[in-house]
């Protein structure tokens, strides 16, 4: 290829203009704030009613009941105050839909409600004006020229896209695909599912078409995106099935069930409001009869004293539940890359000209990032940030009671100090690792350690003198805990493929044989650690080459050989323990001065780089469970000061929301998980518009505080643009460009005095559907030649319309790109995935099995509090905080200091460690129903 090379990516995101919406209209009810107040009343006499304060009405009986009659495209929004569907509804229809509503909120049964009285509220919404809406009017923008349709716009924009997507056949991978569009504007490949080689297990192609924005572009993006959708056999744990209409040319419906617990149904008064009104409710009717089939099976298998049935595999029928949570399934997750690139070639086949993606070009390559065999800091290096930090001395004490985990961590501290010893640590006697500075002490604590209701109790502590305080010496504890988990076992069933494995039934919401969390030793040890101002991180158990093997917990000598690392068999869990403990305890190496020195980040504005430090705030609201009076709320900061000599080390400071003074981060930590969270029923905390501006200004006094505590040094703030949205109105794509009121919480800071502000707001994006996806890069010449690259690693940067750029850091996952991986999904979709060998001679990988790895995109978007200060080097900057973090050989997706400060709250004893993650993102985040639009 001749000339000079320039290099942009590409990404599944395309201008959301008037030209690609076409003539695609919906009609609309904008309602008055008083039919919003009604609702307000409605909430609080259905809180009455059933006697619980968190309780939220079910509209979705409203909803439902409406899609089955339309067609399936609705979306009501209480809290805006719109109905909007694809086709008009009847207002009698309305007004006997909402009579019935508020009937049954109330109270009453479907029999009693007199549908020639209709509600006050009924009257009110089906009295509003309904109105055909041309979509392509109301992509409306701010004064300073940045997107800002209204919500119904959002909720609706995907319905005429995802239809016009569907409606001729795709041909991919030698496969003629028919999609079908879905009721929320997406779309799914209803009958070429990708199945086990049992035919048993099921997942579903499916593609979803969001409207998005980003800062600076003029105009609204379409984002598409797509996963593997697992069905599982069973209704049983389901929280949303996908039900295929009578009538074909109809979307597929998500049905949302309703209750809590392992038997989820369809909602009793959708139901009855269905057959008052004499609707054809046969889609919602087959689910609840599927529900109850399966509930009478499993009982009749109960009382005949089978306590495991589960419904058998087979062909999908056209009600499908889907997989509420990450469970070890035959199907792995992921689409890969070769069906992102032939999404994209079918949207561009589809929409034509109209079809145009923003500009996105390379910044940054080739960022350093140590190596993986060098991940540990050196024992210099730990010496080095002792001695900043002001210690003379580290101890690590090890506390064991199996073996195996006790030679682990010989073989581990060994090597990381460069040692080799025959020597076997007597229990309690100090042993010497870079001379009198670092230490260990051996204590076997077996019922501290082991789960239980005694485990963690202070009292087992008193006895050990490693653990006792001395001038001078910073103390972190390495432990270990039981962890009896089947995973190994489900994953060979899953490799073999020979099981009806439909990776949730038999499952509960807590995984088999994990101690609940009042017994679980790991969180009762730290809280107990904590308290006495200890660190502590703990080592997970090897990895089970055989079946179960016996493990004795006696004491046996260490072999020489033994204690000598090899290279080709790394402790990965035990090389992660210690840096995550280094992290706990304060320590930062040499790869944080690297990040700070070279090309464009020397120098910040007038500062250089190793003149500022840098904030990271994580906030978190963890959700209320059942038998918990309220929700949880987490915050938590840290900050990376530099040093005040070129020989001294950076060093880690912390704050809770517990605990709020700014302080060396292993003290703030353990401050914080001494604690509970604090809830969030507090009149502070309550989660409206109040308590966000009050947990805004308690930040901006946080802030306050840590201006003093630098003593003049400058810094900048990074926070989760997402999480924190509705804490910052000045984070919003939508209000860039203009200014906030002097004294408000318009940014992080942004109440302070100027001296003691924030240089500069970094905003990090990371969630899957409110990025961009990319999915290859293309390298054109001068002579505009093309070559298409199908990864890429460096930071790219989105070219604006007007304003400063975002800023997009693309990662491969190390699953994808590391050795032995097969790039699974980089030249073929699952449709030819072969399903493996395990036949001597025949061995294949399952690679249906697995899981299928694709790029992923951090967003980062700089705001500058100052004229002096330019967005280019703080996004580099922070993209090397990404690419060198403090306790990982890979990419975080967090810059390093708001990685410390998310850690604290992971670490936490109440954090849901032990809850299988949900398929969607179940992470409940303050703000988490809006978008950063």
């Amino acid at each position: 290829m001749a000339g000079k090379l320039r290099r942009q990516l590409d990404l599944l995101a395309y201008r959301a203009t008037p030209a690609l919406l076409a003539d695609a209209t919906v009609s609309l009810r904008l309602f008055e704030p008083g039919v919003v107040s009604m609702w307000r009343l409605l909430d609080r006499q259905y809180r009455e009613l059933v006697k619980n304060s968190d309780a939220q009405t079910p509209y979705s009986i409203a909803t439902n009941a409406l899609r089955c009659l339309t067609g399936g495209y609705v979306h009501l929004d209480t809290d805006r105050g719109f109905l909007v569907s694809r086709d008009p509804i009847d207002d009698d229809t309305l007004c006997d839909t909402f009579t019935l509503l508020t009937g049954l909120v109330n109270g009453q049964t479907v029999e009693e409600v007199n549908l020639f009285k209709p509600s006050t509220l009924a009257e009110r919404i089906a009295g509003t004006v309904q109105e055909e809406r041309l979509l392509a009017d109301h992509l409306l923008v701010t004064t300073s020229g940045q997107p800002n349709a209204d919500a119904w716009v959002y909720q609706s924009i995907g319905w005429d896209l995802a239809r016009r997507f569907c409606k001729d056949p795709w041909e991919v991978d030698g496969q003629t695909v028919h999609l079908r569009p879905d009721s929320g504007g997406g779309f799914i490949a209803w009958n070429l599912p990708w199945s086990n080689k049992a035919g048993t297990a099921h997942a579903l192609a499916r593609g979803r078409m969001l409207m998005k924005t980003m800062a600076n572009i003029g105009d609204p993006l379409i984002f598409l995106s797509a996963s593997a959708t697992r069905i599982q056999n069973s209704m049983t744990w389901a929280r949303t099935v996908l039900v295929e209409q009578t009538k074909k040319d109809r979307p597929i419906i998500a049905v949302e069930l309703a209750g809590r617990g392992q038997l989820r149904v369809i909602h009793r008064m959708t139901l009855q409001t269905l057959a008052r009104l004499n609707m054809d409710h046969s889609v919602l009717h087959g689910v609840q009869e599927r529900i109850d089939h399966e509930e009478r099976a499993r009982q009749e298998a109960k009382e005949a004293g089978d306590d495991t049935w589960r419904p058998p595999g087979g062909p999908l029928t056209r009600i499908r539940p889907i997989e509420s949570k990450h469970y070890k399934f035959p199907i792995g997750t992921g689409v890969g890359l070769f069906f992102e690139r032939e999404l994209d070639r079918r949207f561009r086949e589809v929409f034509g000209d109209t079809a145009i993606s923003p500009n996105v070009v390379v910044d940054t390559v080739g960022m350093k990032q140590r190596k993986q065999a060098d991940i540990l800091p050196t024992p210099e290096e730990v010496a080095r940030s002792l001695r900043t930090m002001g210690y003379q001395r580290l101890r690590l004490v090890c506390l064991w009671y199996k073996d195996e985990n006790r030679l682990r961590m010989i073989r581990a501290l060994c090597s990381a100090y460069r040692l080799e010893t025959e020597a076997d640590p007597v229990d309690g006697e100090s042993v010497a690792l870079l001379d009198d500075r670092v230490t260990a002490v051996f204590h076997e604590a077996p019922r501290f350690l082991k789960h239980g209701p005694d485990s963690g109790m202070k009292e087992d502590l008193d006895g050990l003198a490693g653990l006792q305080s001395e001038q001078g010496t910073l103390i972190g504890v390495w432990a270990e805990t039981e962890w009896d988990d089947d995973e190994d076992e489900q994953q060979e069933a899953i490799e073999g493929d020979d099981q009806e494995l439909t990776g949730i039934e038999g499952s509960s919401e807590e995984s088999a044989g994990r101690p609940g969390e009042d017994e679980d030793a790991k969180h009762r040890s730290r809280r107990t650690l904590s308290r006495r101002n200890i660190a502590s991180q703990y080592i997970k158990d090897g990895k089970k080459k055989t079946a179960k093997t016996k493990t004795t917990t006696a004491k046996q000598p260490v072999d020489p050989a033994q204690t000598k690392p090899k290279k080709k068999t790394q402790d990965h869990p035990a090389i992660y323990a210690q840096l995550d403990l280094y992290r706990s305890l304060g320590i930062v190496d040499r790869r944080i001065d690297d990040v700070m020195v070279g090309g464009v980040v020397d120098r910040i504005g007038p500062y250089k780089a190793t003149e500022v430090a840098h904030c990271g705030i994580h906030v978190r609201r963890q959700s209320k469970r059942r038998g918990e009076r309220s929700a949880k709320i987490c915050v938590t900061a840290t900050v990376l000061r530099p040093p005040a000599d070129p020989s001294q080390a950076w060093t880690l400071h912390g704050w809770s929301y517990t605990d709020r003074n700014w302080q060396p981060y292993t003290d703030a930590q353990n401050a914080f998980h001494a604690e509970d969270y604090p809830e969030g029923k507090m009149t502070e905390l309550i989660d409206d518009n109040k308590g966000h501006k009050f947990v805004a200004k308690t930040i901006d006094q946080a802030l306050n505080d840590l201006a003093r505590y630098l003593d003049g040094t400058p810094y900048t703030v990074t926070v989760d643009g997402n999480a924190t949205r509705r804490l910052w109105g000045g984070l919003h794509n939508n209000k860039q460009g203009e200014t906030g009121k002097p004294g408000t919480t318009w940014l992080p800071g942004y109440s302070l005095r100027e001296d003691y502000r924030p240089v500069a707001v970094i905003r990090i994006n990371k969630d899957t559907y409110e990025t961009p996806r990319p999915f290859g890069a293309t390298w054109i010449s001068e002579d505009d030649e093309h070559n298409t690259k199908t990864t890429s690693k460096s930071l790219f940067r989105v070219d604006p319309d007007f304003g400063h750029p975002t800023w997009l850091l693309v990662t491969v996952p190390p699953q994808h790109d590391g050795a032995n991986s097969g790039r699974l999904g980089e030249d073929k979709t699952r449709w030819a995935a072969d399903h493996g060998s395990n036949i001597e001679g025949q061995l294949r990988k399952n690679e249906m099995a697995a899981n299928w790895y694709a790029m992923t995109a951090t967003e980062i978007y700089v705001i500058p509090l100052r004229d002096d200060i330019q967005p280019r080097p703080l996004a580099v900057l922070t993209a090397r905080l990404c690419n060198q973090p403090l306790t990982w050989a890979n990419r975080t997706r967090y810059s390093a200091p708001l990685h410390a400060a998310q850690k604290m709250d992971q670490d936490h004893p109440q954090y849901r460690r032990t809850q299988v993650a949900e398929s969607d993102d179940g992470t409940a985040q303050l703000g988490l129903t809006d978008s950063l639009d």
